[in-house]
């Protein structure tokens, strides 16, 4: 086992066997032998039972129910918990992110990075359907973000990570955004940005809301406290 990639779902029924299919395919394409773990938080859709289902039809699939909404950071924890692979990673269950891209990460992993994150700001990378208040709200975070990392897209949903640079480390990030906490908190030597599309969902609902710029927000609040208190 080379590589297990977590998927955080939460009424995620319409996009995930096409997310599965397209993975396995993808794993298959590049001779990847990789594992997909999805992690529900008890979705009203269906979304556990169905996963349960496509876990019988894709041998490389398993399920990690949760009783409740406990959040996406969270369940990427949950998911890393129960991997199998040195190399772990996550994306999210829209079909936002091309599941075609993560061998191209992988690729980087490969070739020796610790760290690789699917980026939408350097060259080559792009954001496709959002409205100009998305844009912005997504732009305001990712400076915030940038205080903590030189990585450009601290914010992203998409990412690969070697399991050793989370060892020892404890991660308690809320809400949404995974990546910039493993970014200032895991044990890595060299992180690499790969360009990726992010297109907008088409199907089901976004879980973005000002509870989660309030997560956010709290996240940033605990690295300050945190430097501060390893500077004293």
């Amino acid at each position: 086992m080379q590589l297990s990639l977590v998927i955080p779902t939460y009424n995620e029924r319409d996009n995930l066997p096409v997310l599965a299919e397209r993975l396995t395919a993808a794993f298959q394409r590049d001779s990847i032998d990789a594992e997909i773990i999805v992690v529900d938080d008890n979705s009203p859709d269906g979304t556990g039972a169905l996963a349960d289902e496509l876990g019988k039809k894709y041998r490389n699939l398993c399920v990690v129910h949760r009783k409740g909404k406990e959040g996406l950071s969270s369940a990427v924890l949950a998911g890393f918990a129960v991997a199998n692979a040195p190399v772990v990673g996550v994306m999210d269950a829209d079909l936002s992110h091309s599941p075609e891209d993560v061998p191209r990460l992988f690729a980087e992993i490969d070739a020796g990075a610790d760290f690789v994150v699917g980026s939408r700001y350097i060259k080559g990378g792009r954001i496709e359907g959002w409205t100009m208040s998305r844009r912005v709200l997504s732009w305001g975070g990712t400076v915030l973000g940038r205080a903590f990392t030189s990585v450009r897209d601290p914010m992203t949903g998409v990412l690969l990570i070697r399991n050793s640079c989370l060892e020892g480390r404890e991660f308690n990030a809320k809400g949404f955004k995974i990546c910039l906490e493993l970014l200032v908190k895991a044990k890595y030597a060299s992180v690499k940005e790969v360009p990726i599309t992010f297109i907008n969902r088409t199907k089901g609902k976004s879980k973005a809301s000002f509870k989660e710029c309030y997560l956010l927000l709290n996240n940033l609040w605990g690295y300050v406290v945190s430097s501060h208190k390893r500077a004293a």
